[in-house]
């Protein structure tokens, strides 16, 4: 099967859609398929085209101009257009506007849009919301990373789905009272509720994996280190808190404990509906793998004739 994922960021670009995509489609690979990215060039030094571990990663620039910018984008995505030609499959991560013009150019396709999240600096926009109720209308299936997605959106999925993470089976020594914190250092991420937290639980000690606007003030509380791959934190820590669904499941790989924090009910509901916060988390979190993921995409795929 040939599958063309198109999204926003990819490889080297750090980021949870960007680890969904890209252990996605080294599972799918593995499993005979074909998978062509269509990103954005977000750095002038990277190639046009390359092959990053069978994965063909097709890059374009555009400037980021409103409205200009998207009909760049248009124009970048019907040069290659013969890559959507030769798709069996058009598999959308977030950006559905990007692929609009050519759900009417190319009508018969199997088109599938992922919807990872809100954008979370104002998470009701109702232009936001409009675009993705407008995808859910015009793909074939879409999958959903969240149940509180179906809450905000209105919309039913066909999948639902938290991201996944590679099962850890060895021992770990873990430092009582060192905690991990992994995401974006921003408001809306429930962070400053856990600074809160952590004046009045002085005996921890924090590591902070991510970058943002409260960068200063999560100095006075530990290391920041910026949006690094936190493995080598997570491997000590005795708690983690993340940001989101993927780094809460690499936390649980890692044998973290989480603490989960929130600023809003969004982002309230973000965490509640989801089986985070269920007691029997551990024992879910080791069957959500990345093999399984590509199972599931792989049968809503199949499930079109």
């Amino acid at each position: 099967m040939k599958i063309l994922f198109v999204t926003h960021y990819f490889f080297p670009h750090i980021g949870g859609v960007e680890k969904h995509v890209y252990e996605v489609a080294r599972s799918l690979e593995r499993r005979g398929s074909s998978v062509t990215i269509v990103t954005e060039k977000f750095d002038k030094k990277l190639k046009d085209m390359e092959i990053i571990n069978g994965i063909k990663v097709v890059r374009f620039f555009y400037p980021h101009i409103k409205l200009i910018g998207l009909k760049f984008i248009w124009w970048q995505i019907f040069k290659n257009r013969k890559l959507i030609q030769a798709a069996d499959v058009v598999h959308i991560h977030d950006v559905f506007v990007w692929y609009l013009p050519f759900r009417f150019l190319y009508p018969n396709n199997k088109v599938f849009t992922t919807i990872h999240g809100l954008e979370w600096k104002n998470p009701l926009s109702k232009m936001s919301i409009w675009q993705k109720r407008l995808a859910d209308k015009l793909s074939t299936k879409t999958v959903g990373v969240g149940d509180f997605l179906e809450k905000y959106l209105k919309i039913r999925f066909d999948l639902i789905t938290y991201g996944a993470a590679i099962l850890i089976c060895f021992n770990l020594v873990k430092r009582r009272n060192l905690i991990v914190y992994v995401g974006r250092l921003e408001e809306n991420t429930g962070l400053l509720k856990f600074l809160d937290w952590l004046k009045i639980n002085p005996e921890y000690q924090v590591d902070f994996c991510g970058d943002g606007e409260l960068k200063i003030q999560c100095k006075k509380f530990g290391k920041v280190h910026g949006f690094i791959d936190p493995t080598q934190f997570l491997k000590r820590a005795e708690y983690c808190v993340p940001a989101g669904y993927l780094a809460a499941l690499e936390a649980l790989s890692y044998k973290c404990k989480l603490k989960l924090f929130w600023s809003d009910k969004v982002k309230e509901d973000y965490w509640k509906m989801s089986p985070f916060v269920r007691e029997n988390v551990n024992v879910w979190a080791k069957t959500q793998t990345w093999s399984k993921l590509a199972n599931e995409y792989l049968n809503l795929y199949h499930s079109i004739k």
